[in-house]
């Protein structure tokens, strides 16, 4: 399973290249071509590879992602993030993976064992996995960490909107009847929303309500929209969010079949 890192403007520092430890070294680190020679420093310390994409925004650096692929399963992740081991099935308690005698190439061989079966996989979020099933569950949100098929990956169409690309991908892929799988066993988590580089380079809260929108119409009968406000993300604190009925849209591919 290929390993990609997705990343703009940070070149200082990455705490998912210091979370992958010696599986750095299997990384392609995607950063815009005109941030290459930036980088130079971060991918030399962690052993990656430097992959420049000429593609601007998330959405078509995702795909370029997967049309790079060549082993047929890869994984992309944030650039931002640290990983965790819940204790065990009757303790939702995460710890870091050392801390439980655990290893990251644990976690990966895992996903990409699961790749076998479903056609999207992702390490599931700190934030509510205490309320989530062990080990995993099936057509719920993914975010952050996502692994595909590329062949189903490349199936759907990429580039409908500028932000919720990744949930854009996840649905259609429900819709045509393929479950995704999250791991509750294993999280991962972020320090903030809109943090310094990234989308944030580019995503306005403008841009941000008028691509949920448009993103509700894309699935309208399974997207509620609602307004969300919290004390974090700047700006951001108060936007248009989307509630999302991930298994009402795989259940409608059975009827969709018919």
């Amino acid at each position: 399973m290929e390993i990609y890192v997705v990343s703009r403007s940070r070149w200082v520092k990455s705490d998912t290249l210091v979370s992958l430890g010696e599986l750095a070294k299997m990384v392609k680190l995607v950063v815009p071509f005109t941030q290459r020679s930036e980088y130079a420093v971060m991918a030399a310390r962690h052993g990656c590879e430097i992959v420049p994409c000429k593609d601007n925004g998330i959405a078509l650096t995702r795909k370029f992602c997967g049309d790079k692929c060549v082993s047929g399963k890869f994984i992309m992740l944030d650039d931002d993030l640290k990983f965790y081991r819940r204790i065990s099935s009757t303790d939702w308690h995460l710890r870091y993976p050392a801390d439980l005698g655990a290893s990251i190439t644990d976690l990966f061989s895992l996903v990409e064992k699961k790749l076998d079966r479903y056609a999207h996989v992702a390490i599931g979020a700190r934030e509510g996995n205490n309320r989530m099933s062990w080990p995993g569950v099936e057509c719920t949100r993914p975010l952050r960490a996502l692994a595909y098929r590329r062949d189903e990956f490349l199936s759907v169409e990429h580039g409908r909107v500028a932000i919720m690309e990744d949930f854009d991908v996840t649905m259609q892929l429900l819709r045509k009847g393929l479950k995704n799988y999250v791991t509750t066993s294993w999280a991962q988590s972020q320090i903030m929303t809109q943090m310094d580089g990234g989308c944030s380079d580019y995503r306005t809260l403008e841009l941000h309500n008028t691509n949920v929108r448009k993103f509700a119409q894309l699935h309208a009968g399974f997207v509620k929209l609602r307004d969300k406000k919290n004390k974090t993300g700047g700006k951001f604190g108060s936007r248009v969010e989307a509630t999302i009925y991930w298994k009402k849209a795989y259940e409608s591919s059975a009827r969709n079949s018919k």
